[in-house]
């Protein structure tokens, strides 16, 4: 079963992922973007939240992992929850150790030997993600795959992810969501065919845009 498209559009209908060309978003590196994602909204809708934890939850079990992970702070509800329906160890990673006690960087238990799925809730540049694969690596696990909720699709991650060896998966995309939005007639074509330059060139789009304009 395949859950991209009921996802994308709960991600739409609860604006999680919000899309706005006319007023673009700011990201805090300066890049001028007309989506923006919040996944955190979606813990709010206990419906919604459970068809995710099923999709998840579907995703993870082909793995058999010996222990579930999630990012902070943004997945480790997530995690939590695909833990408890898989009855599996939970785990979460830090952004960074802690600068005082034990100054762990992997919380929850030890995962030495042990083979582990990651769950995220985005990933853009995958930067992030593979730095929460490596810390689990470095603690002496296995990991098998990592899991998000969402992906910009931006050229080169997944490229990233097959070349740190590690396997991914998204339970929706860009392309889908972008795709659903023009569907349900949330955004125009001319509209969608802008999102969709973003995509391709996130650097420059607010300057080619504002030269379009």
């Amino acid at each position: 079963m395949t859950y991209e498209y009921d996802i994308a559009r709960i991600l739409l209908e609860k604006q999680a992922v919000t899309l706005n060309v006319k007023e673009p978003y700011t990201y805090v590196s300066g890049i001028r973007s007309p989506i923006y994602c919040d996944n955190r909204r979606l813990t709010f809708y206990p419906s919604e939240r459970a068809i995710l934890c099923r999709a998840f939850a579907a995703y993870v079990q082909p793995f058999q992992p010996d222990v579930i992970a999630g990012t902070a702070s943004s997945a480790i509800s997530w995690a939590a929850w695909v833990a408890a329906k898989s009855d599996k160890p939970l785990v979460y990673i830090r952004k960074a150790a802690k600068g005082y006690g034990k100054q762990q960087l992997i919380e929850g238990g030890d995962i030495a030997g042990k083979t582990v799925v990651v769950i995220e809730d985005l990933v853009s540049t995958g930067g992030t993600s593979l730095n929460a694969v490596n810390a689990c690596r470095e603690a002496g696990a296995n990991v098998l795959a990592m899991i998000a909720i969402f992906t910009y699709e931006f050229e080169g991650v997944e490229q990233k992810f097959r070349a740190a060896g590690c396997e991914v998966r998204f339970l929706t995309n860009f392309t889908t969501l972008t795709q659903t939005a023009a569907e349900h007639n949330l955004i125009e074509q001319d509209q969608l065919e802008l999102i969709r330059a973003w995509r391709l060139d996130p650097q420059n789009w607010g300057t080619l845009r504002k030269i379009s304009g």
